[in-house]
């Protein structure tokens, strides 16, 4: 398994931990107390305590699924950069040298390099990571052999994980056609019970775009906020994951082909120079 999945996946299943015992205390508060059956009088007074606890936090519950969900969002974000990020020096890799990159890629690269360059802080850098970006980007622009690139700079995203931001992001080093791919993954298509990746791809972006929307209403909260059900939190905890999953299947596939395929064309055309030399 990808590690930048498999830590993904540990932290759903620390989410899904959070979410048992909230069940658990919320079992415990509607079950009739009687301390009288505890014989442990440390025991009965911590038992008690726990009781009348859950029975006063009944109405603010619900917060709590708010705040998993936010963190669950602020999650999933961190994890599409960090597999972007190991697809993107997958892929440099590959490459001997800047020129082999997909040509989205070594544009992209140039431009975003700049625009961290000229905001650090606002993407979250310090001056020692300024000068290595630059150190980087010159020697990628002067021939020497590929030893690495940008891929932090590359992505960096003002705005929330958005349906179109999740496919631009990609789009940057030449892999296309997200949406379409993971609307054709088995695992999405029986998450969202549709057989035909169309449809599941609309669902899944569909799905997606409420679920941003909701992290917005959740971070800057009115009176008007309905406040998601535990039931709806475990549902898009198990949605992270299958889209998680189904990301790094996709992933893996453009990790095979999207270095490899320049490669292939500068090789040809290294050879059509020589023929017709």
């Amino acid at each position: 398994m990808n590690p930048v999945l498999q830590e993904f996946c540990l932290d759903l299943d620390r989410l899904r931990r959070i979410c048992s015992v909230s069940e658990a205390l919320t079992i415990f508060r509607s079950c009739a107390h009687e301390p009288g059956m505890i014989t442990d009088e440390e025991l009965k007074a911590v038992s008690s305590r726990l009781h009348e606890t859950t029975l006063a936090a009944h109405a603010e519950m619900p917060i709590l699924n708010g705040v998993l969900l936010l963190y669950l969002a602020g999650r999933f974000e961190n994890f599409v950069r960090e597999l972007f990020e190991d697809l993107s020096d997958t892929i440099a890799g590959q490459c001997g040298q800047f020129t082999h990159l997909p040509r989205q890629m070594r544009d992209n690269l140039t431009k975003y390099t700049a625009e961290v360059v000229a905001n650090p802080r606002k993407y979250g850098h310090g001056e020692n990571g300024v000068i290595a970006f630059v150190s980087t980007m010159a020697d990628n622009l002067n021939g020497r052999p590929l030893v690495g690139v940008n891929s932090k700079c590359l992505s960096i995203t003002s705005e929330n994980m958005w349906p179109d931001t999740l496919a631009e992001i990609f789009s940057r080093i030449g892999a296309s056609n997200l949406w379409e791919r993971l609307g054709q993954q088995a695992s999405v298509q029986t998450f969202f019970q549709m057989d035909q990746p169309e449809k599941a791809t609309k669902e899944a972006r569909r799905f997606l775009t409420e679920f941003m929307g909701l992290r917005n209403q959740i971070a800057h909260p009115s009176g008007a906020l309905a406040w998601p059900s535990m039931e709806g939190t475990i549902y898009h905890i198990n949605f992270c994951e299958i889209m998680g999953r189904a990301l790094a299947d996709v992933c893996a596939v453009w990790a095979l082909t999207l270095g490899t395929r320049q490669v292939r064309v500068q090789q040809a055309a290294a050879s059509d120079a020589i023929q017709h030399a």
